[in-house]
């Protein structure tokens, strides 16, 4: 259920699929596994790749030695901190940066549409690629480089079918303290739709993860750069999340997200965003798994002019996550 007050968005309730996916996992030796994933609840959009947006997962990886692994395929693109690397079924409160959204719709600064209005990109528009991706493995650190197609929405010119350049990537993720605390520290960049226009998106994390305890904390940035004008449109957001799980059954989380979309290019405007969430998950048995939640979420919209905009979410579910071949 949404509630929209000053908002162009319409009030909703729905039963609906949050996330619906099928995910097969296998090797073809020891060194050489793969893995598809197929969400039923994404359409049959084709990609510059050729494959449907409901295709997330197809890629196979070789283990070349104990300390490198090369994946080819469509894979995750490791965008967006512990945010992005947060299964989509564990999201409620999602951050400005991942959805280039708010209470008001799509952000000014969205991904170019076909009226020309927009530069930036998010999370969710690059959060599966197809490409290369090498990954580096040595106590307990993991370093991955990886190039992939153009995203979809802006690729640098043409058609699909003439693809001419790359989004590159560099992650580092780290764990220390016997894995207690974790870091997540990516850059990514692609160019843009015109010869010297340019995207550069970064995200630096921290969690801490020793039971019962939970805390991450992102700060993100996805920034477009226009070659003519020198001017840059950016969205910048900062999330945080803490968690209990000393109950046995019951886990309560508290999130909170602040974002900020600052416009240069074709006009100055800087619009804020503030929003928290409070998330309680109950798993009725302990060997299986299964669960309920249940989770609030309120969003603020503060644009430069005009009144602030603001969004109330409840959302009531299930989740269930089981080997369907046994």
């Amino acid at each position: 259920m949404s509630d929209y007050r000053d908002s162009a968005l319409k009030d909703f309730t729905k039963f609906y699929f949050k996330t619906g996916r099928l995910d097969y996992q296998g090797k073809a030796t020891d060194d050489l596994s793969f893995r598809v994933r197929l969400a039923f609840n994404k359409d049959a959009t084709t990609g510059v790749d050729s494959t449907q947006t409901a295709v997330e997962y197809a890629f196979l990886t070789h283990k070349m030695s104990d300390m490198f692994s090369l994946s080819v395929g469509k894979v995750n693109s490791d965008i967006g901190g512990f945010e992005g690397a947060t299964s989509g079924a564990d999201l409620y409160l999602t951050s400005q940066f991942y959805t280039l959204k708010g209470p008001n719709g799509d952000l000014a600064t969205r991904a170019a549409t076909a009226a020309g209005t927009g530069h930036n990109i998010g999370t969710t528009d690059l959060l599966y690629m197809t490409g290369v991706k090498g990954t580096f493995t040595f106590a307990d650190q993991n370093i991955t480089l990886l190039a992939t197609d153009e995203a979809t929405p802006v690729r640098a010119s043409g058609v699909a079918a003439e693809q001419n350049s790359s989004l590159m990537g560099a992650i580092w993720r780290g764990a220390f303290m016997d894995k207690a605390f974790m870091t997540n520290l990516s850059y990514h960049t692609m160019n843009g739709p015109a010869d010297g226009d340019k995207h550069q998106l970064m995200a630096a994390g921290v969690m801490w993860n020793a039971n019962p305890w939970m805390f991450s904390a992102d700060y993100l940035m996805s920034e477009f750069k226009e070659d003519a004008s020198g001017d840059k449109d950016t969205v910048t957001s900062i999330v945080a999340k803490f968690a209990y799980s000393g109950w046995e059954k019951w886990t309560p989380r508290l999130e909170f997200q602040t974002s900020e979309e600052k416009i240069e290019i074709g006009g100055t405007a800087t619009n804020k965003f503030i929003g928290y969430g409070a998330v309680l998950e109950y798993k009725p048995y302990t060997d299986t798994n299964f669960r309920y939640h249940l989770a609030y979420n309120n969003v603020k919209e503060e644009p430069e002019t005009g009144d602030d905009i603001t969004s109330q979410e409840i959302v009531l579910g299930a989740r269930l996550m089981a080997d369907f071949l046994k």
